[in-house]
């Protein structure tokens, strides 16, 4: 495997280690060969990262920015306090009593539910919580939705990636830009299958996040332009269902196609919408032949 020495100046930001190592990248045979055997079809397995709760994408965005989540403070003896909105418009009587609120809360977390719906956007109701601590004389670290919109959100990331608040396919193209600058890298096709079914806020952040992240890393603030993001990278608003948070009927296809010839399990929020993509990507030829694809699979879950 060909490694990368970071460059200065991101080598010397601040990282707390929160991952097993390198994520692996597994080839997938039998989706390939069911897919016609044209492209070769890889998965980062970002769920498999950390001992963190279940892993994914946040522990790698946790190593620079911390305290999003409270399996962190647990490990770190810190105190978390989450807004969880309600970004999934399905009534569900058992709504604040599973998933990501129960881990929360079994974690120690001091959870506030808000019915605030889905939008990436920094809410008040977070910035009222971070008030509220302020009164009671603590000292808070804000970091808003997804640790995205942040200044550290895009670091630790042809790709295929699930896209909703923006930054892990942000560092991505920030990571592969400065690997192009400084290394003298190929330039990479980053294809973002959108989830959040608010495309063009969410195309803007991406960019928004990339430019940042770049210009931390050591790149220019010119480096990453709106050009790159008509390019190789691509945002693709085809596979989000209409809305964020419930799956159609091709989502519920490449769940069941991913998990019955693979056991490559995928879920119905994030993961089984790109995959639902990649599926359809290849299907239609929109990836040359002889491609190895790299799909990343950042823990999206189940529970």
């Amino acid at each position: 495997m060909t490694t990368f020495q970071l460059p200065e100046p991101f080598a010397s930001i601040p990282r707390e280690s929160f991952l097993f190592g390198l994520s692996p990248i597994q080839y997938l045979p039998n989706i390939t060969k069911a897919l016609g055997g044209r492209v070769g079809i890889y998965a980062k397995r970002e769920d498999c990262n950390s001992g963190l709760a279940f892993g994914g994408n946040k522990p790698r965005k946790l190593e620079y920015g911390l305290l999003l989540v409270a399996a962190v403070g647990t490990k770190l003896g810190m105190k978390v306090a989450l807004v969880q909105e309600k970004w999934v418009n399905w009534q569900d009587p058992v709504y604040d009593k599973a998933g990501n609120i129960r881990l929360s809360r079994l974690m120690g977390a001091d959870t506030r539910l808000d019915p605030s719906p889905f939008g990436i956007e920094h809410k008040e109701t977070l910035k009222n919580l971070q008030q509220e601590i302020i009164q009671k004389g603590g000292k808070p670290y804000y970091i808003p939705a997804g640790a995205s919109d942040h200044p550290l959100g895009g670091l630790g990331f042809a790709l295929i990636v699930c896209a909703v608040t923006g930054s892990a396919m942000a560092g991505m193209i920030a990571g592969f830009k400065l690997a192009e600058k400084k290394n003298g890298s190929r330039p990479r096709k980053i294809i973002g299958v959108d989830a959040s079914a608010t495309v063009k806020q969410t195309f803007d952040q991406i960019l928004r996040i990339a430019k940042a992240t770049g210009v931390k890393i050591g790149l220019s603030e010119d480096d990453i332009t709106e050009l790159d993001m008509y390019g190789d990278i691509i945002l693709d608003d085809r596979y989000y269902a209409g809305v964020y948070g419930i799956p159609d009927q091709q989502t519920i296809d490449a769940i069941r196609f991913g998990a019955s010839i693979e056991a490559f399990i995928t879920d119905p929020v994030y993961e089984g919408k790109s995959l639902a993509g990649t599926i359809d990507l290849v299907r239609n030829g929109e990836i040359r032949v002889g491609t190895n694809l790299l799909y990343a699979h950042l823990g999206g879950s189940w529970l």
